[in-house]
């Protein structure tokens, strides 16, 4: 944590940040989350978080100290074209590791069907 605080080039990336409330909290001891707040407030710390809007106000809009520390961006979910996009991006590496082709016409049926279906 103090090599976090000392250098502004960090910024900390929290998954499912919502999991910090309450995590390593036994009688009596504090929460991730609140060993992190006061860190937040006086600017040492710079942090993302990312969750989903349920786990958000099931979760950190009920602790309003960790809420005003934090600033909400939504993130839309991609168009179609957009995931196309994506993939495509992602291809080499996915082909790469899995050692096969992934054509045009996968890429584009993927995406189509996850927004149909998902």
């Amino acid at each position: 944590m103090e090599e976090i605080k000392q250098s502004d080039e960090i910024i900390l990336f929290i998954d499912e940040v919502h999991t910090l409330i309450g995590a390593g909290a036994a009688e009596g001891a504090i929460d991730a989350a609140n060993i992190l707040k006061p860190a937040l407030a006086r600017g040492e710390l710079q942090c993302i978080g990312a969750t989903t809007l349920d786990e958000y106000r099931k979760h950190i809009e009920k602790d309003p100290a960790l809420e005003r520390r934090f600033q909400p961006v939504k993130v839309p979910e991609p168009t179609v074209d957009e995931t196309i996009q994506i993939l495509k991006g992602l291809r080499e590496r996915y082909e790469i590791h899995h050692k096969l082709r992934y054509t045009d016409e996968a890429l584009v049926a993927a995406a189509q069907l996850s927004y149909q279906y998902i």
